[in-house]
């Protein structure tokens, strides 16, 4: 008992040290703002509303405890496993609250969360373009066309029960010469979705500005040698197609003929037929023949 006794009396005095700091160590407390986990959603049912996202949990601890904590380290739950659409207060007590072993939890603040549940519906809805701009001058938006023109959204019925229609994001055709495609995204109430391809494609038909003008057109009959009285001589011919050419027409560039091969002797109403012999006589479409009868006279 005598042998080492400095030795001995140094680690008393070590031990009865650590024990005294150890014992005299102050608990502290600590507060972690953590979100609020919900559990067991129910299928068909979707959260439209909450009060509170997020709590703030008061704990109480050894210091050395509390001072390692994050808020991935806590948690809290509310459990909806037995929901119903409609409106749930769910109250928030420090038994919902999961905390690492030493730290013991004080209070949660709020103290309930209210929660308003919808059912989950889905709709086919019409995709509407938002097409902003003018193209450049003598150009003009002929046509818009989307694929698909109709999606299904899925949503809280209070938010897609009554949608017949969304649109897309805004695409500009300032300064556009010709068809211009591209992906566009659907623009959507933050609650609802889209659970296949959100985007659809969208093509502008950027073209040259169309004109329409009136034309006096000679009548001819076919084949040129078979004796035939046509009345009256000309129609008017009215013809539509790109500025640029149909400014540039003439009326020897048409013909009105009617087909005189089968008749048999005697009178006839025929209607004629307007050939084109421009080059470019495919960017042409004849709008309207007047008089739209020719009255034929064979001999």
């Amino acid at each position: 008992m005598r042998e080492h006794l400095g030795l001995k009396l140094i680690s008393l005095v070590l031990g009865f040290s650590l024990w005294y700091a150890v014992a005299r160590e102050q608990e502290a407390e600590f507060s972690l703002a953590i979100p609020i986990e919900l559990r067991d959603l129910p299928e068909g049912l979707e959260v439209l509303e909450e009060s509170v996202q997020q709590v703030e949990v008061r704990l109480r601890g050894p210091a050395e405890i509390l001072r390692r904590l994050t808020p991935q380290d806590v948690n809290i739950g509310v459990e909806l496993g037995d929901a119903e659409p409609g409106v749930r207060t769910a109250y928030l007590t420090p038994r919902e609250v999961s905390a690492p072993f030493g730290a013991r939890v004080m209070r949660v603040t709020p103290t309930s969360v209210r929660i308003v549940l919808d059912r989950t519906v889905e709709q086919t809805v019409e995709v509407i373009p938002r097409v902003v701009g003018s193209p450049a001058e003598g150009f003009e938006l002929h046509h818009i066309g989307l694929s698909p023109e109709r999606i299904d959204v899925v949503g809280p019925a209070s938010h897609v029960s009554g949608l017949e229609q969304v649109t897309t994001e805004p695409v500009s055709v300032d300064g556009l010469r010709e068809p211009y495609s591209r992906m566009v995204r659907i623009e959507l109430d933050p609650l609802v979705r889209i659970e296949r391809e959100p985007n659809v494609a969208l093509t502008l038909d950027v073209r040259e500005e169309y004109r329409r003008r009136e034309l006096s057109v000679a009548v001819k009959g076919l084949p040129e040698d078979r004796a035939a009285r046509l009345t009256p001589g000309t129609v008017r011919v009215r013809i539509e197609g790109p500025k640029s050419l149909v400014e540039q027409l003439r009326a020897e560039d048409l013909l009105a003929q009617v087909d005189l091969s089968a008749l048999a002797p005697g009178r006839h109403s025929l209607a004629p037929a307007i050939v084109i012999s421009s080059p470019d006589r495919g960017a042409f479409q004849v709008l309207s023949i007047e008089p739209q009868q020719i009255r034929v006279q064979i001999q």
